[in-house]
């Protein structure tokens, strides 16, 4: 019985030696996400806006012609700079040459007769008071006096006209600036009814006109700073010139106008920009906007915290204005809380998180 019991031990033995050992159940994986820390900081709130930068009202202006000829001759080029009243083109003026030279010939004629009606009306009021001529005599000298000297008058405005259609042959420039276009080259007719020939811009200023959500249009202010960014040129410094009085209803915005000084020449009319108004600096809490997740009603009016214990909560906030890269944030978080921006959008709350870097 002894090597019986003997033998079942060592089999035992054996067995349990083959067996391996069960190993501990793994720790499940927690879902990892990357939170920023909410500080308190100075804020610069921002308002966007877009738009084509174009001269000043009334600083575009393209020069027409005024008499119908041939355009004979074009004195400038694109990029041209030009002062008030530089010639800039002319029309053929051989006609009107021609009808100032006929309208001086008939001024002098009116005048000679005028002349001569004058002596006739001294004469016949002597002969007059000499007994010799007839009352009616002298009544008829005098109305041929004021006749002649109405024809005088006349054809001196002929003249006048005459000569104010060859100035119009050659076309001024009514303010300085830049030649922006040729419209009409040497060589082809205009009808005289104002077609425009040559275009002049002062883009010594410019305007941007950018719409602003009706919402949003308390925040802005008048010489309130911009800062704009154009293509190919970079950042440049803008101002509020105006605000328009009326919401477009079509859009629900308002058009703002911000005046750009380009003093040197960098910036074109018809480039387009994009930027923001910034509002004086303040006080406050922001966050990122990936932070942001959306509410019930689907905008985003809500942000997932990481609490102490490591945990996801879902809280409500009340945002305020943009800034550049965040949003500020009026109630919801305060300083010192993790928000998520990475990794929590779908997690429920009292989800357990790792937070990674």
């Amino acid at each position: 019985m002894a090597s019986r019991s003997l033998l079942l031990s060592c089999a035992s033995c054996v067995l349990l030696a083959g067996c391996p050992k069960p190993e501990p159940e793994a720790a499940p994986q927690l879902p990892s996400v990357r939170v920023v820390t909410v500080v308190r900081s100075r804020l610069t709130p921002r308002v966007a806006i877009a738009g084509v930068l174009a001269p000043l009202p009334g600083r575009d202006v393209k020069v027409g012609a005024l008499v119908s000829g041939r355009v004979d001759r074009v004195f400038v080029s694109e990029g041209d700079p030009i002062k008030v009243g530089q010639p800039l083109a002319h029309v053929e003026a051989e006609p009107l040459r021609d009808r100032v030279t006929e309208s001086d010939a008939q001024r002098v004629q009116t005048v000679a007769a005028a002349e001569n009606a004058r002596t006739r009306l001294a004469r016949t009021e002597k002969l007059w008071k000499d007994g010799i001529a007839s009352r009616q005599e002298v009544d008829d000298a005098r109305a041929g006096l004021i006749a002649a000297e109405s024809a005088v008058k006349q054809a001196q405005a002929v003249g006048g006209t005459a000569e104010t259609q060859l100035g119009r042959a050659t076309l001024r420039a009514p303010i300085a600036g830049v030649v922006a276009a040729i419209l009409v080259p040497a060589g082809q007719p205009v009808d005289g009814t104002g077609t425009p020939v040559i275009e002049i811009a002062d883009t010594r200023e410019l305007d941007l006109r950018a719409p602003v959500p009706a919402s949003r249009i308390g925040e802005v202010k008048l010489a309130e700073p911009a800062e704009l960014s154009v293509e190919g040129v970079g950042t440049v410094a803008g101002v509020v010139e105006a605000i328009a009085p009326l919401v477009d209803t079509a859009t629900n915005t308002v058009i703002v106008r911000i005046r750009v000084t380009n003093t040197d020449g960098r910036l074109r009319g018809g480039m387009f920009a994009r930027g923001a108004l910034l509002e004086p600096a303040r006080d406050g809490v922001s966050v990122p906007r990936a932070a942001l997740l959306p509410g019930d009603g689907g905008s985003a009016t809500q942000i997932a915290v990481v609490g102490a214990d490591g945990t996801i909560g879902h809280r409500a906030v009340t945002l305020g204005a943009d800034t550049a890269d965040a949003v500020e944030v009026l109630s919801g978080v305060a300083a010192g809380d993790r928000v998520v921006v990475a990794g929590g959008y779908s997690l429920p709350d009292g989800t357990k998180v790792e937070v990674v870097k």
